[in-house]
């Protein structure tokens, strides 16, 4: 019989475990995130939103990918292209006056973008006594990030996030 001594939560949802796994060493060590708040599933972007920033201890399960590519819809603006890979080089926002001050010799041009991602009002942002998990492999968030500030006892597990632009 092996005994699993980093199990810190066992979560039932709909009669399947989900498990926040593993023991954080030193200043981690009492992390507890949502604790024993109930597991709960949010159906949309804006209540995975209000979840995460809220101030409830919460125990968030995620059972698929939340897709934020779109949520804050687009922008257009001056670009430019300060690498050379050919044919389609990267091209970096000119933010700040970015362009300018740090490649003032690349070539420039306007583009349009998704602004989910590009900036602290576009990042979904945990509150304290959290807990997110991803359940199976497609659990995960698409177009945007994570801000954890100025927030505690915060556990994070299996999900993959992606495509941030």
């Amino acid at each position: 019989m092996v005994v699993l001594r980093s199990l810190i939560a066992l979560v039932g949802l709909g009669g399947v475990s989900v498990q926040a796994i593993g023991t954080a060493l030193g200043y981690g060590s009492a992390t507890t995130g949502g604790g024993s708040a109930a597991a709960a599933t949010p159906t949309s972007n804006a209540q995975l939103i209000s979840w995460l920033s809220d101030s409830t201890a919460r125990t968030i399960v995620l059972t698929s990918t939340f897709d934020f590519t779109s949520y804050y819809g687009t922008t257009s603006g001056k670009i430019c292209k300060p690498w050379t890979c050919s044919p389609n080089p990267q091209v970096a926002i000119d933010s700040n006056s970015w362009c300018e001050n740090y490649q003032p010799s690349a070539a420039t041009g306007t583009a349009s973008w998704y602004v989910a991602g590009t900036g602290y009002s576009y990042m979904l942002k945990v509150g304290s006594n959290k807990t997110l998990l991803g359940k199976g492999s497609s659990a995960g968030l698409k177009g945007i990030g994570l801000l954890i500030q100025n927030s505690n006892n915060v556990i994070i597990q299996n999900l993959v996030i992606s495509d941030i632009k």
